[in-house]
């Protein structure tokens, strides 16, 4: 069986967004959204009471969120994917998180 690896590849079309950015992709029940994606991940371990921690959020070209962190119960790398790129108007949403965190970037560099 191949080896897991131990930590996550973060890909250059994604771009790591917090709690603000996450509401604004989620809508209104984004903290239900999250809590819900957290607790039910898929894990080899087989732990029905895992869930995903120590994460980060992360937006990709398509405009889906993808949270990346440890399994609770064996502490390898887990992580979900949210679909959100095909709500209506989440491409706005999605190109004006992407042009603050390039104007931040530029700032820092």
């Amino acid at each position: 069986m191949p080896k897991k690896r131990t930590e996550h590849i973060v890909y250059d079309d994604e771009i790591e967004i917090g709690p603000l950015q996450l509401q604004l992709m989620l809508g209104a029940a984004w903290k239900e959204a999250i809590d819900a994606a957290v607790h039910n991940i898929f894990c080899r371990c087989g732990n029905p009471d895992k869930h995903l921690m120590d994460y980060n959020s992360y937006l990709n070209n398509l405009n889906d969120v993808i949270l990346k962190g440890r399994c609770s119960s064996c502490m390898t790398i887990a992580a979900r994917y949210i679909e959100t790129g095909e709500r209506n108007g989440i491409d706005k949403i999605a190109d004006k998180i992407r042009r603050l965190y390039k104007k931040q970037s530029s700032k820092k560099g």
